[in-house]
Order: C-alpha cells, then sequence, then structure tokens
C-alpha cells in the first residue's frame, strides 16, 4: 500500500474502524489506490457524513428547536 494512502487512513480512527471492520479493503487498497474513492464513499455512507447527512440532521435538529419553542408558547 502506498505510504501517503497508509499515513491517511491511520491519522482517523473512523478510517481503521471500518477498516477492522471490513478488512477486505486492505487488499483492494494494496491492489489499486483509485479504490480509495470507493472506500471513503462507502465508509461515508456507513457513518452518515455525507452532506446530504449533515444537511438532514440540522432540519431534523431546527425542527426540534421550533416544536419545542412552539409548545412553551
Amino acid at each position: 500500500m502506498e505510504y501517503f494512502l497508509q499515513q491517511k487512513l491511520v491519522e482517523d480512527k473512523k478510517f481503521k474502524k471500518y477498516l477492522d471492520e471490513n478488512s477486505n479493503y486492505i487488499k483492494y487498497l494494496n491492489r489499486n489506490p483509485e479504490n480509495y474513492k470507493i472506500f471513503m464513499k462507502e465508509m461515508k455512507e456507513l457513518y452518515k457524513e455525507r452532506t446530504s447527512d449533515k444537511l438532514s440532521d440540522m432540519v431534523n435538529t431546527i425542527d426540534i428547536v421550533s416544536s419545542l419553542i412552539d409548545t412553551f408558547k
């Protein structure tokens, strides 16, 4: 595996955790560093770190706060 890729994977605990749970990615990343994009995409989907997930969470939080404010009125 290329050095820069190893550094990226070691720096973030979520990457390491995902690799521990899905060890088959080690083989894919060793064979082709371009598989890193696929790895990142699937990891973000699992941990809900995509931009759309973050926006959805923010909207849900705003709805909850709004309903609480309406309740106290």
